[in-house]
């Protein structure tokens, strides 16, 4: 199984109701993707990092050629360009086997 994790930095102003949303459409994605075995999306709890980057998106998927179909299908562009492209400032994403 590989995680595929993702911080974000959202831009000034943003507010809690965008970032609500792009969670909610970043969760719904697991009933669009077939690749998606698992996914969740939350405030960074992390004393020494929240502050750099706020909320975590975690995928789980079953391998790395998993990880390339999901970030190449249509509803995760889509997602992306419509609720999180707008408001954020920056992302970190990582894979980790598990």
């Amino acid at each position: 199984m590989i995680r595929h994790l993702v911080l974000f930095r959202f831009r000034p102003g943003t507010s809690e109701e965008q970032i609500r949303q792009a969670g909610d459409a970043l969760c719904a994605m697991r009933h669009h993707i077939p690749e998606i075995r698992e996914v969740r999306w939350g405030a960074n709890l992390s004393p020494e990092s929240a502050g750099e980057y706020s909320h975590v998106l975690t995928v789980v998927v079953d391998d790395l050629p998993a990880v390339e179909r999901y970030l190449a299908h249509p509803v995760h562009r889509r997602t992306v360009a419509d609720y999180v492209a707008p408001i954020r400032e920056a992302r970190l994403a990582v894979d980790l086997d598990t």
